[in-house]
């Protein structure tokens, strides 16, 4: 009779749990259709200066991504998808209650174009505009790779300090698919260094230069030489261009 009385009374606790358990689950899955009704996500506030961002497509990306009311909508995926924006170099979100979601974006600052279609920031992170719209007056920098981005604006900086030194400014820092390095200075002067030995042979064009400027204005300079470079440019009163090569000793 005991051993009865005990498993009715474990059934009985079996039974309660069951119970409790789905009306538990009655209870949330109630509380998850009501919650955004009763407590709605009523404003989205956003900080943080934005010059490249457009504001539309960060409204369609938040109004896309709002499902739930304070308590459950995932911040997280919110996060991930303003910060999957070509601008957006980092995003935060939290809840205010009790209806409101504060949103702070930081852009990327490019400092250079990259290639036909991007930008590129002090980093080497490479990032393209939903609209292609890209800032005027940067330099041009760019490559086969975007991988190759953080050492070709690591050489832009670096050349570009050295010669201007000479005053010259470095407009554009190209590397192809072979490995040549390319400049290109403020006025069209092209500057071809090839694939090896590039750090020497920017050290000859910098001893060379004054040699060069005298005689003309440069608008080609190719140190793709052993000992020396060839030039090209257009003589001072001449429209005729005219190239020759300099041996540097």
């Amino acid at each position: 009779m005991a051993e009865i009385t005990t498993r009715l009374t474990l059934l009985t606790r079996l039974l309660s749990a069951l119970l409790l358990s789905g009306a538990l689950g009655v209870g949330g899955w109630i509380a998850l259709q009501w919650e955004p009704v009763l407590l709605p996500v009523r404003a989205i506030s956003i900080e943080g200066e934005m010059h490249g961002l457009s504001r539309e497509d960060l409204q369609r990306t938040i109004s896309a991504e709002i499902s739930g009311g304070i308590l459950t909508q995932d911040l997280a995926a919110l996060r991930t998808r303003v910060q999957r924006l070509p601008w957006v170099e980092r995003a935060s979100a939290r809840r205010l209650w009790p209806d409101r979601i504060q949103l702070h974006v930081r852009e990327h600052t490019a400092i250079a174009r990259w290639n036909d279609n991007g930008l590129v920031t002090e980093r080497g992170v490479v990032f393209r505009p939903n609209d292609g719209r890209l800032p005027a007056g940067l330099a041009r920098l760019g490559a086969a790779d975007d991988a190759h981005a953080p050492e070709v604006v690591a050489r832009f900086h670096d050349w570009g300090s050295r010669l201007l030194a000479l005053g010259l400014i470095v407009d554009g820092v190209h590397r192809d698919a072979r490995g040549d390095w390319s400049l290109e200075l403020l006025g069209g002067t092209e500057v071809l260094l090839g694939t090896d030995d590039v750090e020497r042979r920017l050290e000859r064009l910098i001893a060379a230069y004054a040699q060069v400027e005298a005689i003309g204005i440069p608008t080609r300079l190719d140190l793709r030489y052993s000992n020396g470079l060839a030039v090209r440019w257009l003589p001072a009163g001449s429209r005729d261009g005219g190239s020759k090569r300099i041996v540097a000793h």
